[in-house]
């Protein structure tokens, strides 16, 4: 049955579908690079206008996905809009477009290496995200931790929970640091959940048609013990819902 099947094959579309994908992959990157130099110094000078830059640039993206590979993106549940933490699945670069367009204020734990990516460095920055390096052990929770801080003027930390993007069908633990960040900051975590990994893979150019989701379950309170497996727990069941619409849609279409 569709539903049982791990992941889309990379053939799936065949070459046709591939050029898409390539395709599209020039016209995101072209349009970052004229949107982010054209926007950078009022980006600069205020931190609002480079709030409407990143949006207006997520809703592009999302245009040409859809238009050009037939993606469509989908927000499901309510988007926190106070302060809080995120804590969600990373499959693929979509889900940052997508909780990015669907948070007010977002802002990400980031990987200390994107701070040096032209125009996406400037921007993550801009956004107040926080660099670390996750090669640093503890030393990476410290500066979380101090980073974190300055989240609580009403912006929304999105915490990617297993560290690093992992592909539908790979079992990775979720690490304690989104609960190390709750005790500390005294905010309170939504948990996110995601398919976007069958539509939109961690490498390579080929981009599935179909229905890329990102759900916003329940929030945990800030105060109250709370333990990562009632954080993964969650997550994990409503990620493993929304793989089998999207091996149900991508299969049942494909044959």
């Amino acid at each position: 049955m569709a539903a049982d099947l791990q992941s889309p094959p990379e053939s799936l579309g065949g070459p046709l579908q591939a050029i898409r994908g390539l395709l599209f992959i020039a016209l995101m990157y072209l349009l970052l690079l004229v949107m982010g130099l054209l926007c950078l110094i009022p980006s600069k000078i205020s931190r609002n206008w480079a709030m409407v830059f990143i949006h207006a640039y997520c809703d592009a993206v999302m245009w040409m996905l859809r238009v050009i590979v037939g993606t469509r993106c989908e927000v499901r549940g309510t988007p926190p809009t106070g302060a809080c933490l995120v804590a969600s699945k990373h499959q693929s670069f979509l889900d940052i477009i997508i909780l990015t367009r669907a948070l007010p204020r977002p802002a990400f734990v980031m990987k200390k290496s994107i701070r040096w990516v032209p125009v996406l460095g400037v921007y993550a920055e801009r956004l107040g995200s926080i660099p670390i390096d996750r090669s640093d052990g503890g030393q990476a929770m410290k500066a979380m931790i101090a980073g974190a801080g300055a989240q609580a003027q009403g912006r929304q930390l999105i915490v990617f929970a297993q560290g690093t993007r992992v592909p539908p069908g790979v079992d990775a633990p979720f690490r304690p640091g989104v609960l190390r960040l709750r005790e500390k900051t005294g905010l309170p975590i939504t948990l996110a959940a995601l398919n976007t990994g069958w539509f939109w893979p961690r490498v390579g150019i080929r981009r599935t048609p179909g229905t890329a989701v990102v759900e916003f379950l329940t929030q945990i309170d800030a105060s109250g013990k709370v333990t990562i497996d009632e954080v993964a727990a969650p997550i994990e069941a409503a990620s493993k819902r929304l793989a089998d619409e999207a091996a149900a849609e991508i299969y049942g279409t494909a044959h």
